[in-house]
C-alpha cells in the first residue's frame, strides 16, 4: 500500500528553462526527464556552499578508498586504518564530525564490526598528532594499500600541496668538470670479505626454501663482526665490523638457536667458535626479527617510512660502534609488499639500494628463485642494478659429495652477475659444505663423480701414476684428466704441490 505524498513543484517564480539545483540526500528525491518521483518529501534547505564541496571532496577521497580497502580475513585492517587517522589528521583539515562520519559509512560498507574501536583510533591519531607525535601521511597510507590515492590531493591541505610541488621542483643538476672529477676524492670500495662483501655494494642471494641460504649468511654476518675469515674469503685487516641482520620471516627461537645455542643435532655458531678458539663479538651482531617488532610487524620497504626506519637503524649503529654497519635484509619477499613481476614496484626500491651503496653501506638482500630455480623471483629490473647476483641450490646426486653426505649440508654456490670478478677465478663454481656437529666450514670445487675418484686418490697422497694405473680401464681416468684435476686443486688451494 502506497503512502500518501505531499505534492511538489517548482517555484513558481521559475523561469522556463531555468536551471534548478536540487541537493540529493538520504532522503532520495529521484530525477528521471522532466518528471519527478519523490519518495520521501522534503523542503529545500539553505546551506554554505563550502560546506557541500566539502563533502564532495571527501566522497571522492572515501570513493577511492573503499576500491582499495583491505578485506577482513587480509587482517590488515588495524594498520590501515591507523594510517587512515595518522593522513586524516597530518595532512587535512576536515572536521571530526566529518571524519567520523565518513569513516563510519566506510565500516558499513566494508562489512566492518568494529565500529566504535575504529572512530576512537581516528581521534586517538588527531590526539597524538596534536601533541607533537609523529603520525603516518597519505603517502604511508597510499603505500601500504599499494596505490596512488589521488582522490585524497582533494582533501590536503593547501600548504601540503605546496611542499609537494616544491619539493618536485626541478633546479638542475650538480655536475663536475673532467679535471675536477678526476682529482676529486670519491670513498674507494673496502672489503671486508675479500672478495665477497665489499663497502659500497649491493648483493642479491637468492635460493630455495631449505637449501641453507640465512645458515650461510648468519655465519657470514658473523665473521664480518667478529673479523674473520668465512670459506675461502679473507678478511684482509681482520676487522670488526658492525652487521644490522633484518629477519622479516623467521622465527626469533629459530635465530637464536642458530646463533647461539645449536640443537641435539647441529651446532650454535658460538660454540663452533669456541671450538675453534674464536670468540663471537656479541656488541657487533645486531639483529631485528619480527618478535621485537611494535605488533610483530615489519613496515614494508616499498613504502617510505619502512625504508627510513632502516636508515634510522643503521645510523643508530654506527653512531654506537663509529662504523657503519653491513646490513642483511632477509628476505626480500617478506619485508616488502608488491607485485613481484611488475618492474615498476622494484624501481624505488632499487634507488633506494643504490642510494645506501653511495653512502658507503654494503645491503645484501635475500630472495627466493622461480619456479624453474634458474632465476630470482620478480622482474629482472633488480639485476641491472645490483654488483652480485648470487644463486644457491642443493646438489643433485650428480654432484653431492658422497663422504660428506651425512650431517652435513651442502649447497652449490654459483655466480650469475658479478660486477669485478665474472669470469675470473673467484666467480667459479663451488660446493660450501658445513658440518652440522662442529660447524666447520670447507668449500669443494664443482667436479664431477671420475674427478672426484681423482681427487680423492690424490689427496691420500697417490701420485698420479699411481692414479692412472688404480684406474685403468675405467673412463676419464686417463692421464690427461688426472693432471687437470690436480691443476683444479692447485688453484683452489686444496693441495700445495703436485704430487710426485
Amino acid at each position: 500500500m502506497l503512502n500518501s505524498i505531499k505534492p511538489y513543484s517548482f517555484p513558481s517564480n521559475a523561469k522556463k528553462g531555468q536551471k534548478i539545483l536540487e541537493l540529493l540526500t538520504n532522503t532520495q528525491t529521484i530525477i528521471a526527464g522532466v518528471d519527478r518521483v519523490i519518495v520521501n518529501n522534503v523542503k529545500p534547505v539553505c546551506v554554505d556552499p563550502e560546506s557541500i564541496k566539502q563533502h564532495l571532496k571527501m566522497i571522492v577521497a572515501f570513493s577511492e578508498l573503499y576500491k582499495h580497502w583491505p578485506d577482513d580475513a587480509s587482517g590488515q585492517r588495524n594498520d590501515a586504518f591507523f594510517r587512515l587517522g595518522g593522513a586524516l589528521a597530518s595532512q587535512t583539515d576536515i572536521p571530526m564530525d566529518l571524519r567520523l562520519k565518513y569513516v563510519k559509512k566506510l565500516c558499513e560498507l566494508t562489512g566492518d564490526t568494529e565500529i566504535n574501536n575504529r572512530l576512537s583510533c581516528i581521534e586517538r591519531q588527531q590526539q597524538k598528532y596534536e601533541e607533537g607525535e609523529n603520525q603516518y601521511g597519505i603517502k604511508e597510507l597510499s603505500g601500504f594499500l599499494n596505490v596512488n590515492l589521488k582522490g585524497f590531493d582533494e582533501i590536503k591541505r593547501a600548504d601540503e600541496v605546496e611542499v609537494e610541488e616544491e619539493e618536485s621542483a626541478a633546479t638542475g643538476l650538480k655536475f663536475l668538470n673532467a679535471r675536477e672529477f678526476a682529482i676529486k676524492d670519491f670513498p674507494k670500495p673496502e672489503y671486508l670479505l675479500f672478495p665477497i662483501v665489499a663497502k659500497q655494494q649491493i648483493r642479491q642471494v637468492f635460493a630455495g626454501a631449505g637449501t641453507g641460504k640465512t645458515l650461510m649468511l648468519l655465519y657470514e654476518a658473523c665473521a664480518v663482526a667478529s673479523g674473520y675469515d668465512f670459506m675461502h674469503f679473507k678478511n684482509p685487516d681482520k676487522i670488526k665490523t658492525p652487521v644490522l641482520y633484518v629477519e622479516g620471516e623467521m622465527d626469533s627461537s629459530m635465530i637464536q638457536k642458530r646463533l647461539i645455542y645449536g640443537d641435539k643435532d647441529s651446532v650454535g655458531i658460538e660454540g663452533a667458535y669456541e671450538m675453534e678458539g674464536k670468540t663471537l663479538n656479541h656488541e657487533y651482531i645486531c639483529l631485528a626479527t619480527l618478535a621485537l617488532q611494535k605488533n610483530m610487524h615489519f613496515e614494508s620497504l616499498t613504502h617510505k617510512v619502512g625504508r627510513k626506519n632502516i636508515e634510522i637503524t643503521a645510523k643508530e649503529i654506527e653512531k654506537i660502534t663509529g662504523k657503519k654497519p653491513v646490513i642483511y635484509l632477509d628476505n626480500i619477499t617478506a619485508l616488502t609488499v608488491m607485485q613481484e613481476k611488475e618492474g615498476a614496484d622494484w624501481v624505488e626500491l632499487m634507488h633506494w639500494l643504490s642510494r645506501l651503496r653511495n653512502m658507503g653501506y654494503h645491503v645484501t638482500f635475500l630472495h627466493h628463485p622461480t619456479k624453474t630455480g634458474e632465476t630470482a623471483s620478480g622482474s629482472n629490473i633488480k639485476e641491472r642494478s645490483i654488483d652480485i647476483n648470487m644463486k644457491l641450490t642443493t646438489p643433485d646426486d650428480k654432484t653431492l659429495i658422497e663422504e660428506y653426505e651425512d650431517n652435513h649440508t651442502q649447497m652449490i654456490i654459483e655466480f650469475l652477475k658479478w660486477r669485478e670478478h665474472m669470469n675470473t677465478f673467484h666467480s667459479k663454481k663451488r660446493i660450501a659444505i658445513i658440518n652440522r656437529t662442529t660447524g666447520r666450514w670447507i668449500v669443494e670445487p664443482m667436479l664431477n663423480k671420475t674427478q672426484r675418484s681423482i681427487s680423492a686418490l690424490i689427496r691420500k697422497g697417490k701420485s698420479p701414476e699411481e692414479v692412472v694405473a688404480a684406474g685403468k680401464g675405467k673412463e676419464g681416468m686417463s692421464r690427461a684428466n688426472v693432471y687437470k684435476v690436480i691443476k683444479i686443486l692447485k688453484a683452489e688451494g686444496v693441495i700445495e704441490d703436485e704430487p710426485n
